[in-house]
């Protein structure tokens, strides 16, 4: 007795197979790329605010030596604290006040002084 097989010929992927499995893979990477350089900032974002919190001491022995924030550059600043940042510059500095600001991936933070207890981070340039 003779046996009829079923699906006799059919010895690949079929296209329904072959668009069902590029289409998954579409859509995975429409949902995870967004998501991928989404962490990506964020990640930048809390290294440039954690860069400029590391640098407010050194800003702040500046001004205990010398009595104001008036003079102090970036060079100066990694006098006092050789680890301040590379990317990290003062932005301005007054008798008063002072502005620091960092880069990562693009993206501009700086934090004003003093800071008081709790610093306040600005994306982009110095506050006015």
């Amino acid at each position: 007795m003779r046996r009829v097989r079923l699906h006799e010929g059919s010895d690949g992927q079929g296209l329904i197979e072959v668009v069902g499995v590029v289409g998954t893979f579409v859509v995975l990477l429409a949902v995870g790329l967004p998501s991928y350089f989404g962490f990506q900032d964020g990640k930048a974002d809390r290294a440039a605010k954690d860069r400029l919190l590391a640098a407010v001491p050194a800003v702040e022995t500046y001004k205990a030596q010398r009595g104001s924030y008036a003079g102090l550059d970036t060079v100066k600043l990694k006098r006092i604290d050789p680890r301040v940042s590379t990317t990290l510059v003062v932005a301005s500095a007054k008798r008063g006040r002072y502005c620091l600001t960092d880069t990562v991936r693009g993206r501009s933070w700086s934090v004003a002084g003093p800071t008081g207890d709790k610093p306040t981070f600005s994306l982009g340039g110095c506050p006015r």
